[in-house]
């Protein structure tokens, strides 16, 4: 990709909110108490996850809980400010550059409806604005149908989310190295022949786009560990908080048969990065302590290969010595 993509944000907020569905039903009064101990809890998170991780400082400099159309918003917001992290030109005016603009626009505004509802939280690592989101609706849809604990639900949200916003702090160059990753892969001219023979060999569609191995291998393997490790901490960190993490931990186990899009590319299946990063964390964790799991951030090179994530001991050999 030598242009950064065009993407028509109005139409895909019209679309998005056509397709999300109805919010759940609050009154005025229960809102206000709801996002109230959203914040509360996501500053409490942060300073539990900092403790663990032996950082100073609480996590996510700011807190921003949104419905679905505000989590469409922050969508157009985190993607403008990754595309100029990529430093990709725009392309030219015309009729051609508008039609890409209203397809891509109804693409990102169904998927936008489509995710806004399954999305409990995000941390945003590229714009600057060290912000952490957590989308309303979607946690109290899961509060009242699963049954949850309302204050450990949301506790263990809003851990899980402030580890990604205390990785980046304790990682400064895992912005810069998954920015160069993503820019190397959307540049990667990988011809239509190899792009076939790499799926068929790998199974993995994602391999037409950036061939086998290289760039997207590495984004994969960093995002399952860093998926992980915020599980592994959430799981971890806030256990005299959270009584009932267990229960939470199993109502959210991600199945071992994968979706329709992670049955085409292993690289897109984020239900197998939750997974298997987490199974990684576990072990290491377990054979050389949290201190020991935390040297993943010290370095670049120190972070697990995709071969390392499905045999800890290899990259604690590689790692540790």
């Amino acid at each position: 990709m030598d242009f950064a993509p065009t993407v028509g944000w109005g139409l895909a907020r019209r679309v998005s909110r056509a397709s999300s569905g109805e919010l759940p039903e609050i009154s005025p009064r229960e809102l206000t108490q709801f996002v109230a101990s959203l914040r509360v809890l996501a500053r409490e998170a942060g300073r539990i996850g900092a403790r663990h991780m032996e950082l100073p400082g609480a996590g996510a400099g700011e807190i921003r809980v949104v419905d679905w159309a505000g989590w469409g918003r922050a969508v157009q917001r985190m993607t403008d400010g990754a595309v100029d992290q990529l430093g990709l030109p725009e392309r030219e005016p015309g009729l051609r550059t508008s039609a890409r603009g209203v397809l891509n626009g109804l693409v990102a505004g169904t998927a936008i409806g489509k995710i806004g509802p399954q999305l409990l939280g995000q941390y945003d690592p590229f714009t600057g604005d060290d912000a952490l989101y957590l989308v309303a609706p979607t946690i109290l849809q899961h509060e009242r149908t699963r049954g949850f604990v309302p204050e450990h639900f949301r506790l263990w949200i809003a851990l899980h989310e402030q580890t990604h916003a205390l990785q980046f702090q304790r990682a400064p160059w895992l912005r810069e190295y998954l920015a160069t990753r993503i820019q190397s892969m959307l540049t990667d001219d990988v011809p239509l022949l190899d792009g076939l023979k790499g799926w068929a060999r790998s199974g993995d569609a994602a391999a037409i786009l950036s061939g086998e191995g290289g760039a997207m291998a590495d984004i994969k393997a960093t995002m399952t560990f860093l998926e992980g490790h915020a599980d592994h901490v959430a799981d971890t960190a806030a256990r005299m908080r959270i009584r009932t993490v267990r229960q939470l931990r199993k109502a959210f186990t991600r199945p071992e048969r994968p979706g329709l899009l992670g049955r085409l590319s292993a690289t897109f299946d984020k239900g197998a990065q939750y997974r298997d990063g987490l199974a990684f964390c576990t072990k290491v964790a377990s054979l050389k302590g949290n201190r020991g799991l935390r040297r993943a951030f010290d370095a670049p090179e120190n972070l697990p290969t995709a071969a390392e994530i499905a045999d800890p001991p290899a990259w604690i050999a590689r790692v540790h010595g």
